[in-house]
């Protein structure tokens, strides 16, 4: 093995176990968190659970567009550059002292503007349908303002992850995001009196939840030197450059998580329980996207703002697209298992207590076709950090909003067709366009992919894919073998055998030496 072959396996290696890492935390956050989903439907109606989702969506907005999205991807390039540049000088640590101050400044008004103004925006974020029950209105105007405080932690703790992560640490703040859902679970189980209204107990642990995971990742980083402070010292050009990655890439982030408000107005306008299904579907699909694509999204930032400030293109290149391939060879079943098992996997999870036969019927509908969009989201949640990483954020940026306005444009007449369902038929009808357009613009950057190598790769993931649907198929068998009593077992097996069946064939297809080994040709 050559030395330039040795040392792209490295990268190859610190990449995915980055990626490992951060997935092994982030599976700890959603299991409890699925565990806390069980719980909320199980003890409250639909009134209730409608009125925590829509009051939870403002704060849960800004924690994807600045916490996953437009702030790390703007600040760890520019960042690791400083580094790079003045390795023992404080460049670094002044512009990570500068923009936690404008942070701050910046997370204590918006907090304190939500609060105040509470009611008013929920008027705008959601129809006259859903404002025509006055217990409900109130009931969601207040569980907003007691959140709204979340915002500011949250966002502290996203800053500091993002600092954590540029300097070599994954795991521990992504396991700090399981406090959030400890805290909620916890307040979940409380007795309704031990507040003054039903839900309130629901909304005070968010915040709990969000004050835990600033104090961990905070404690983290202070043990590692780098504790930003705040202390403004000027528009340096490294600060400058930091926002104007960051403004267009507020605008591509932002209006992909846009699409999650303006479903959220278009759902309240339809019968009680809609926005509640809306989120147990949004949450089984953040399950594999935070596993693979936002823990490997996340892991690739670095390494590839690295290769491209020492302008290595070549180890760049070949580094992207084995992500790229992972993500997809990783995404792919789960979207069929998804879609497949749709109503399997809601009635074991959910079916108990409050949640009823026509709860599952309703949320598997979206998740089916939540499922479809599954491999579109993860590719293109992918493919921005490679545009960020080259410091380019104004065409991502671009996409976003043709896919918004195609998914605002569409949105009416699917509803008309489709009820519920057609509204997320539309949005995903958007993430395929903002897939597609992130995909085709490649070559015009010089960021192309290995066409030969991703073909071959692509169709033997399908087949694997196929092999795993006709494994699928034997969910009725199992269901007749345990009687229709054991449902969990069966559903197990199912899941069992056709990953089974899909990590088989990729096996015998030499799957892994296919993306794992991919040498990019010279020509």
């Amino acid at each position: 093995m050559s030395q330039e072959a040795r040392v792209l396996k490295e990268d190859r290696k610190k990449v995915f176990k980055r990626a490992f890492s951060m997935a092994s935390g982030t599976l700890t956050s959603r299991i409890l968190g699925l565990l806390r989903d069980m719980a909320l439907g199980a003890l409250f109606d639909r009134m209730i659970t409608d009125a925590w989702s829509a009051a939870f969506r403002i704060p849960n907005f800004f924690r994807r567009l600045l916490g996953e999205g437009s702030l790390s991807v703007s600040f760890i390039p520019v960042f690791m550059e400083a580094k790079a540049a003045d390795p023992h000088g404080p460049r670094a640590q002044n512009l990570a002292n500068g923009l936690y101050t404008l942070l701050l400044v910046f997370l204590g008004a918006l907090t304190l503007l939500g609060i105040a103004f509470a009611d008013p925006l929920f008027q705008v974020l959601l129809s006259d349908t859903y404002g025509a029950s006055p217990e409900k209105w109130e009931l969601t105007v207040r569980m907003g303002r007691i959140m709204f405080g979340f915002i500011f932690f949250i966002l502290t703790y996203a800053y500091f992850m993002g600092l954590l992560n540029a300097l070599g640490s994954f795991g521990l703040p992504a396991v700090a995001s399981a406090l959030l859902n400890v805290s909620m679970l916890a307040f979940t189980f409380m007795p309704a009196h031990w507040f003054p209204r039903a839900g309130d107990g629901l909304a005070w642990g968010v915040l709990v939840g969000g004050i835990l995971q600033a104090s961990v990742v905070w404690w983290a980083l202070r043990s590692t030197g780098h504790l930003p402070r705040f202390k403004f010292t000027g528009w340096s050009a490294d600060l400058k450059a930091v926002f104007r990655n960051l403004v267009p890439g507020l605008v591509g982030m932002g209006l992909t998580q846009f699409t999650t408000l303006i479903n959220l107005y278009f759902a309240s306008s339809l019968p009680e329980g809609s926005i509640s299904y809306i989120y147990w579907a949004d949450r089984l699909l953040e399950l594999p996207l935070s596993l693979v694509s936002v823990s490997l999204g996340a892991a690739l930032l670095p390494t590839l703002s690295d290769l491209a400030s020492s302008k290595d293109r070549e180890k760049f290149l070949a580094t992207a697209q084995d992500g790229f391939l992972m993500n997809l060879f990783l995404s792919l079943p789960a979207a069929l298992g998804l879609y497949f098992l749709a109503e399997p996997i809601i009635e074991v999870l959910f079916l108990r207590g409050r949640f009823t036969a026509n709860d599952v019927v309703s949320t598997a509908a979206v998740l089916k076709v939540y499922a479809v969009s599954l491999v579109l989201i993860a590719g293109s949640r992918v493919l921005m950090p490679l545009y960020y990483s080259v410091k380019n954020t104004w065409y991502p940026a671009a996409v976003s909003v043709l896919s918004l306005a195609l998914h605002i444009g569409m949105a009416r007449y699917w509803m008309e067709e489709r009820g519920l369902q057609g509204l997320i038929i539309s949005s995903t009808l958007a993430a395929l366009l903002n897939f597609l357009l992130l995909f085709a613009a490649l070559p015009k950057w010089n960021l192309s992919f290995a066409g030969k190598e991703l073909f071959i790769a692509i169709t033997k993931f399908l087949i694997a894919g196929a092999g795993l649907i006709l494994a699928i198929q034997f969910h009725q068998a199992f269901l007749a073998w345990t009687n229709g009593s054991m449902k969990l077992i069966a559903l197990t097996l199912t899941i069992l055998l056709a990953a089974t069946t899909y990590l088989t064939i990729a096996h015998a297809l030499k799957v892994p030496a296919s993306f794992l080994g991919l040498h990019r040709s010279k020509n």
